[in-house]
């Protein structure tokens, strides 16, 4: 009898160990589960952010890409056209210059645009409304002083001229939040302002063209 009850105590304990394994095998697997689902989550996670890099990437990379093989383009239409006796290029990194002298742009000593210098601007106009390019309007003078009603300062005559050529650009077309002017007054010549011919170079409008970015 006394054999009996200990062989059932036997077999009653080791049902037991065998459930407690059973049951610690199920956890573990749980757990095994919830690490591959949470590994996938993650995968799935990390791919849809690369996807989603990479279209990004993509379209900055259209969008430049649209806006610089253009330049040989715009500069052989300038070279082409009647402009390129009245405009002078220059091509740097990323950007375009377009400089005008102030005798076919403005009346002496004033920022009044002149018949010349609207024919100028209209040709201009045309192809700028074509690129997406961000335009910057300087306007520079030599270092002669100036002291009128009307402009103070070479600041004031720079400033006004840049701005009238900016005002005339988005009269044909270009949008506003494609421009902007500065006045530079005397403070950057490109050449010498000792005689009248170097001070005529200096005195003059440029257009900085640059890509968006």
């Amino acid at each position: 009898m006394l054999i009996e009850r200990r062989s059932k105590s036997n077999l009653g304990e080791g049902l037991t160990q065998e459930r407690e394994h059973d049951t610690w095998a199920l956890s573990y697997i749980d757990l095994l589960l919830l690490m591959v689902t949470l590994f996938v989550l993650l995968l799935s996670y990390q791919q849809n952010e690369i996807q989603q890099t990479a279209v990004e990437l993509e379209a900055k990379q259209a969008v430049k890409a649209q806006a610089e093989p253009d330049n040989r383009a715009f500069l052989d239409q300038v070279y082409m056209s009647h402009l390129k006796d009245r405009v002078s290029v220059i091509e740097e990194k990323n950007t375009i210059k377009l400089a005008m002298s102030d005798s076919i742009l403005f009346f002496p000593a004033d920022a009044t645009l002149s018949q010349s210098g609207e024919q100028v601007l209209n040709e201009l106009a045309v192809m700028l409304k074509q690129r997406p390019w961000h335009i910057l309007v300087e306007g520079h003078t030599d270092n002669q002083p100036i002291s009128t009603p009307r402009y103070a300062s070479n600041w004031e005559l720079s400033s006004s001229r840049a701005t009238s050529v900016t005002r005339y650009l988005i009269g044909r077309g270009i949008s506003p939040q494609r421009l902007s002017a500065i006045g530079y007054a005397d403070t950057r010549p490109i050449t010498s302002n000792n005689d009248e011919i170097g001070r005529g170079k200096n005195r003059r409008v440029a257009l900085i063209l640059r890509a968006p970015d």
